[in-house]
């Protein structure tokens, strides 16, 4: 039964798409009773089947080795492990906005972040910096601590950079719960449906570049800690060291472009 879902997600990624969300809705309803931090238990609960069903789809020590021998185009290799990462992180979101409309009490710790980020932004404002180098070096470091955080998780604890990707996923979901109840209207489309769409549709263009500098960051760390784990011959050990730096060194440029965009444009 298991192995036949996996088959059927990998060849029909709307399957995935509609199983996230309901995973992360699922682990809402088991933590009803868990109080105002139910938002890291929903996260934890979450991880399980999600570190399955990654681990099962992109099948990381084999596949990983096999695609690192390729002489395909970097992202044509590993173009699984992107879609993959996309798919579940903005199915999360989805799931996360709904669990906040079950429940929003439970996320007490994504509301406080949230918080945080708006009362440094507020202060950069008030110092009328908001649009120079301030804002500017506020969001690139930001960015660059969750880049390496990512990284780092992946070489010691795959999981680790999985609860990143659902910590990320989960403040975004609750910040759209929070642009829902703001917006004053008995109109339901508009409140719960419009307003969420538009706000999402706000962050995506520098959003899409951060979500893929912290996938990038990610993989560059899965590929790295096959070199540890596994006796590989030199030419592959090589390719591996070759491949992980490539994808950090990516990761970096797409934050710093994000950063820009944020900053200077947007």
């Amino acid at each position: 039964m298991y192995d036949i879902l996996i088959e059927k997600i990998r060849y029909n990624y709307l399957i995935l798409f509609f199983l996230s969300i309901i995973i992360i809705v699922f682990s809402t309803l088991l933590s009803l009773k868990s109080g105002p931090h139910g938002g890291i238990l929903i996260i934890a609960i979450s991880l399980v089947p999600f570190v399955q069903i990654y681990n099962k789809i992109i099948e990381k020590d084999e596949m990983i080795s096999e695609k690192i021998k390729s002489k395909k185009n970097i992202f044509i290799r590993y173009k699984e492990y992107f879609t993959i990462s996309f798919i579940i992180f903005f199915a999360s979101i989805f799931g996360f906005y709904i669990g906040y409309l079950i429940n929003h009490n439970l996320f007490y710790p994504q509301i406080q972040a949230i918080e945080s980020i708006r009362k440094d932004i507020i202060a950069l404002s008030y110092a009328n910096v908001i649009y120079t180098k301030s804002f500017f070096t506020y969001i690139l470091y930001n960015n660059m601590t969750v880049l390496l955080l990512f990284f780092a998780f992946s070489i010691i604890f795959g999981a680790g950079a999985i609860y990143l990707l659902l910590w990320n996923a989960s403040i975004i979901g609750v910040f759209l719960g929070l642009k829902a109840s703001e917006y004053m209207s008995n109109n339901i489309i508009h409140k719960f449906i419009l307003v969420p769409a538009i706000s999402l549709i706000e962050i995506l263009p520098h959003g899409i570049l951060e979500f893929l500098g912290y996938f990038l960051a990610a993989l560059a760390g899965n590929i790295l800690s096959i070199a540890f784990i596994k006796n590989l011959d030199r030419e592959s050990l090589e390719n591996i060291l070759s491949d992980s730096l490539a994808l950090l060194v990516l990761a970096i440029l797409f934050i710093f472009i994000a950063a820009v965009i944020e900053a200077y444009i947007i």
